[in-house]
């Protein structure tokens, strides 16, 4: 299985990320793209996670010229993970700039589509039995049948189902 890292919560489109300030371990500091250094660092527990609260002064982030660019509150605050967590997140990151990685994902887009004519025609999120080996006999008698339903369709010459159009794509063709 090959997803893509976890986008950690930025609201804001143009929002400067934890991974553009940066971060000490040692001395428990961030410094902010305008160099600030941030004002506390708290461990916390947030449904049973270790997170890393940092917030950053009022009096610095208030006057700050890049303020609109980084929070929309008067103090700046990022909860990261744990060091090797962190670490690891922003290693998975780079990996995904990679020709390697990309070539590799590639390969999602078609898993995906079978994934979602499975859940579309056959009910896959659905189990209709109560009971591990039941339930897992009725998704091996799924993957079955779309494979009998995807080789049916090549052997017809019929072309692959195309990605679904959206609502608004589908008004808007329309309305042009």
């Amino acid at each position: 299985m090959v997803p893509p890292s976890r986008r950690i919560g930025i609201k804001r489109r143009r929002a400067t990320t934890s991974r553009a300030s940066p971060i000490d371990w040692e001395a428990e500091t961030v410094t902010c793209p305008q160099g600030h250094i941030n004002s506390s660092w708290t461990q916390v527990q947030d449904a049973g996670k270790s997170l890393i609260k940092i917030t950053f002064s009022q009096s610095d982030c208030k006057v700050c010229p890049s303020q609109t660019l980084c929070t929309g509150t008067t103090r700046r605050t990022l909860t990261l993970h744990p060091k090797e967590q962190m670490l690891a997140l922003f290693a998975a990151r780079g990996r995904e700039k990679t020709d390697a990685f990309k070539d590799t994902y590639r390969h999602r887009a078609g898993i995906e589509g079978t994934h979602s004519q499975a859940v579309r025609t056959m009910g896959l999120r659905r189990s209709r039995s109560i009971g591990l080996p039941k339930t897992h006999l009725g998704y091996v008698a799924i993957a079955a049948a779309v494979n009998v339903i995807q080789l049916m369709s090549f052997l017809r010459g019929e072309a692959s189902e195309q990605i679904r159009t959206s609502a608004f794509k589908q008004v808007m063709k329309q309305a042009t």
